[in-house]
């Protein structure tokens, strides 16, 4: 074999020998690299697992609050209807043609202001006619008078006829009877003649005039013109039931001195006062008194009715409102919850209370009047109880809740 060629075949295999043994070393050094990766990437797959592991929200956050205990008032409370003081119908009282209108729809009146006229050319004329009687029936009993006189003077001296005495004297009585008459009749007339002048009787607000000029009023029946109603004062009457009636005249009996108190009246002998309250507003801020109390109850309803008067100088009790009245009884002290907080079932009402574990309880609770926003509770809750004022909604009996303390008045207004 030729030299050459042998030598280049060496250097193959030579070259073949060193690859293999660089692949071997690539191979050696690889190894961990590999390894190391693997674990690594092993360790991240780990903690993705554990960071989208399942965990429980936090309980959920409530507005908790003490039960507030004051002097709260407790109160009869009744609805009625608004009523003015005084209502009037102006009528035309006698017949004619209406002439004039005195005033404005609506306007305040005066007592004894002039409102409408009617036509007087009849009523004037009537009374001269009626006046003239009157003169002549003065001078018919003059010469009456004179006539009886001689007659007597003739018959007392046996001068005349007895008879004839007694004739003049009752022509002078038919006489002066006739004066009578026709006075009284000028007297009509005067009253019919001041009738077409139409005033208000009483001080107050007028309608609209129901009539209007040049119509003819007053024939058949008397005619509706218009009507005056006085608001100020104002009265609502309201039926009391029998329970009620009961229940003051004992809580009365205790006072010494009790069979002498009128019905309405305090101690002091002052009405008992009381508030009013119009459909719009839950405040009662009109303030008035007892004027009347019905003295036996109806037999066919069971109630007592019993009518307040409120001054209303401002007008704002319009006459045919609806109105709700309450009177004040007895003050005692009691716990009060926001309204907000008690909820209610089949069972009646209930609050939710946090405990010292910060768990969610469900208390019955017996309830008592409002006082605005604010219930009275008359049992069920602890003057230390936790109530949930706000978030009720989130709370379920037994499971836990993060309380957070708010004033009971500022929480009362949601849930």
């Amino acid at each position: 074999m030729p030299r050459q060629w042998l030598s280049a075949t060496l250097d193959v295999r030579r070259r073949s020998e060193e690859r293999r043994r660089r692949g071997a070393t690539a191979r050696t050094v690889c190894r961990p690299v590999i390894a190391a990766c693997a674990a690594i990437a092993i360790g991240g797959c780990e903690k993705k697992q554990d960071a989208n592991a399942y965990a429980p929200p936090p309980p959920p956050e409530v507005i908790v609050a003490k039960p507030v205990e004051r002097e709260v008032t407790s109160y009869l409370t009744y609805t009625g209807t608004i009523t003015a003081s005084e209502a009037v119908d102006l009528r035309a009282r006698v017949q004619g043609f209406l002439e004039k209108i005195a005033f404005q729809p609506g306007q305040r009146v005066k007592k004894g202001e002039v409102l409408f006229e009617i036509d007087k050319q009849q009523y004037q004329a009537a009374v001269a006619q009626a006046r003239a009687r009157v003169k002549s029936a003065e001078a018919t009993l003059l010469g009456a008078e004179s006539d009886a006189r001689l007659a007597r003077e003739l018959a007392d001296q046996r001068a005349g006829p007895e008879i004839d005495a007694v004739i003049k004297a009752a022509k002078r009585d038919v006489a002066a009877a006739d004066i009578d008459k026709a006075k009284a009749e000028l007297t009509e007339a005067l009253l019919n003649l001041g009738y077409c002048t139409v005033t208000a009787p009483i001080d107050g607000r007028i309608s609209k005039n129901l009539v209007d000029v040049g119509n003819l009023v007053g024939r058949g029946e008397p005619t509706l013109l218009a009507s005056i109603v006085q608001a100020t004062p104002s009265f609502v009457s309201v039926d009391v039931n029998e329970a009620d009636v009961l229940a003051v005249r004992r809580e009365r009996e205790k006072i010494p001195g009790a069979s002498k108190i009128e019905p309405g009246r305090l101690p002091s002998g002052e009405w008992r006062p009381c508030e009013l309250s119009l459909a719009d507003r839950e405040d009662f801020g009109v303030t008035g008194r007892i004027d009347y109390v019905e003295p036996q109850l109806d037999k066919q309803t069971g109630t007592l009715e019993v009518r307040t008067r409120f001054e209303n100088t401002d007008e704002t009790l319009v006459p045919g409102l609806f109105a709700a009245v309450r009177f004040a009884m007895s003050s005692r002290k009691a716990m009060l919850v926001p309204e907000a907080a008690l909820l209610s079932d089949q069972q009646g009402r209930y609050a939710m209370v946090v405990d010292e574990e910060s768990k969610v309880q469900a208390k019955r609770v017996e309830i008592g009047p409002l006082e605005g926003s604010m219930r009275v509770v008359e049992k069920g809750l602890a003057s230390d109880d936790r109530v949930i004022v706000l978030g009720v909604l989130k709370a379920r009996p037994g499971s836990k809740v993060t309380p957070k303390r708010q004033e009971p008045p500022a929480a009362a207004s949601d849930r």
